[in-house]
């Protein structure tokens, strides 16, 4: 047996075992992390949706409420309880993206893109961090995989498993719309599945998948349409530049998602992709960008209209993923050969930088270390409602009435303190103080709040003349500020104010 012939042997074992070794490996990490890091924001404002069950949601569908009170049933309201069903489905999405990969491309190629799945920081955030990709990507990925065995087997079974992935897909975010179109693309341009589209069964699949999301619906319906409306106007905007500052962040974004380096990978893939899968019409490039270029040039478009989030492109890279490890194995084929001690340090450098680059994205977010990574808003949550809760406390006994407490923003404050009170009924954001109010519009009832007393809390960067003002048109008086110190995650510290209002008034509230 020649040299080349063992390499590819050693590599067929080895990227396998590597990529198991690596999807365990994060798995433990995030076991041991998550009932010690506190909930950022955004997981504890998910936490409170489960805590007001609904058929939907105003800023998102259910399925990341539904998860969360899945896990806080069986481990409680703590930080793992929160978190226990992301971390299960980010394994579970590995193993599907495996089974798709080798389908269509082989194992060795498969086992690659499993691990560019585990080094793509996006992807590892999602495995850790409670938010709606985290079961949009296991939906999305089971949706692909029970496409991929249906065209392989022609077992109806298998459509009626994409369309309930679809539909649960939509039950985690509106951006799983984009699988149909996908769907549909992918079977236009192949010439050896285009006559599914003549059958009956992926049409069932999608009505299938539309009776999945029907809770959605129905919700929408009972609210005048509000999550739909909310969803297709944000991209409005009053500034009709086009080379708008968003649309530069957007690809800054995408640096940080994937790394510069893997993002270099993926953007040299495109063109052959391309060439392969769309104009010579080979099934698995075609199934590979069919399900990645859509959405990924929908929110490319959408950059030049509004602020992007990282996280919005991330089930683009999951199919595209195979791509580029298709590419990236057929050049080290060539690289090996020609310069594989250049090619070894050059491989070697890029999964140091990262895997670096991971264990920064999980310090920052567990530890807060590197500080200048670390969100600014998290930790310091639990000390700080230890000091609302005691001035609450006190503002009971003072005016003998019970005070409820106002986290004075969108929903940072009022969702953290609501988490680690383990009292949401009582807490309200700035839909108090007459703003829109978000999900807090839909289960909050200001009528209850009419005469009491109030702890208000702001950030410092969030405080100002107007803001303390506009309180005071809500309350009969306001106290003095009361400054605390919060020791967030890290060496970070935040300065929060307390202030004790009297008196709510609910009339003097006005949607502005």
């Amino acid at each position: 047996m020649d040299t080349h012939s063992c390499n590819e042997n050693l590599g067929k074992r080895s990227l396998p075992i590597l990529a198991i070794g690596s999807v365990l490996l994060l798995t433990i990490i995030r076991l041991i992390l998550a009932g010690k890091t506190e909930l950022i924001p955004e997981e504890s404002y998910y936490w409170t949706y489960s805590q007001h069950p609904a058929l939907s949601y105003f800023d998102h569908p259910p399925m990341v409420a539904w998860m969360i009170a899945l896990g806080t049933g069986v481990f409680g309201n703590t930080e793992l309880g929160v978190r226990i069903a992301t971390i299960t489905l980010w394994p579970a999405s590995a193993v599907l993206l495996f089974l798709t990969g080798s389908s269509w491309f082989g194992i060795k190629t498969a086992s690659l893109a499993v691990l560019l799945f585990c080094l793509c920081p996006v992807f590892v955030g999602v495995g850790f961090i409670v938010t709606p990709d985290s079961p949009l990507v296991f939906f999305w990925l089971l949706t692909l995989y029970a496409v991929t065995k249906a065209l392989s087997s022609s077992r109806s079974v298998f459509w009626l498993l994409a369309g309930l992935g679809f539909g649960c897909a939509m039950l985690s975010k509106y951006t799983a719309v984009m699988l149909a179109a996908s769907l549909f693309l992918f079977l236009l341009l192949s010439q050896n599945y285009r006559f599914w589209l003549l059958r009956y069964p992926p049409w069932l699949a999608l009505l299938i998948g539309i009776a999945v999301f029907s809770p959605v619906i129905i919700w929408n319906s009972q609210h005048q349409w509000a999550s739909f409306l909310f969803q297709s106007t944000r991209t409005e905007v009053g500034n009709n530049d086009p080379l708008r500052v968003e649309s530069g962040t957007f690809w800054l974004y995408q640096l940080w998602a994937l790394t510069p380096l893997m993002f270099g990978l993926f953007a040299y893939t495109l063109a052959p992709a391309i060439r392969r899968g769309w104009i010579k019409r080979e099934d698995n490039w075609n199934f590979s960008m069919s399900f990645a270029l859509p959405l990924f040039l929908v929110f490319v478009l959408a950059s030049f209209k509004t602020k992007g989030h990282i996280n919005w492109t991330a089930p683009a890279y999951l199919s595209w993923s195979l791509a580029a490890a298709a590419v990236f194995l057929q050049v080290e084929d060539i690289w090996r050969t020609l310069r594989p001690s250049l090619w070894r340090l050059m491989v070697g450098v890029a999964v140091v930088l990262c895997v670096s680059t991971n264990a920064l994205v999980h310090t920052s977010l567990a530890l807060g270390v590197p500080q200048r990574f670390a969100l600014k808003s998290a930790g310091g949550w639990q000390s700080l409602s230890r000091e609302v809760n005691n001035a609450r406390i006190e503002l009971d006994q003072s005016t003998g009435k019970q005070a409820f407490i106002l986290g004075a923003d969108k929903y940072n404050i009022a969702a953290e303190t609501g988490f680690y009170l383990r009292e949401p009924v009582d807490i309200v954001n700035d839909y108090a103080l007459g703003t829109g109010g978000l999900g807090y519009r839909f289960w909050m009832d200001l009528k209850k709040l009419e005469g009491r007393p109030a702890i208000v809390i702001f950030e410092q960067d969030k405080m100002g003349p107007f803001s303390l003002a506009w309180i005071k048109q809500h309350f009969a008086r306001v106290g003095e500020l009361e400054p605390v110190e919060v020791k967030g995650d890290g060496l970070q510290t935040r300065k929060v104010y307390l202030l004790r209002c009297y008196d709510y008034s609910y009339s003097a509230f006005n949607i502005r």
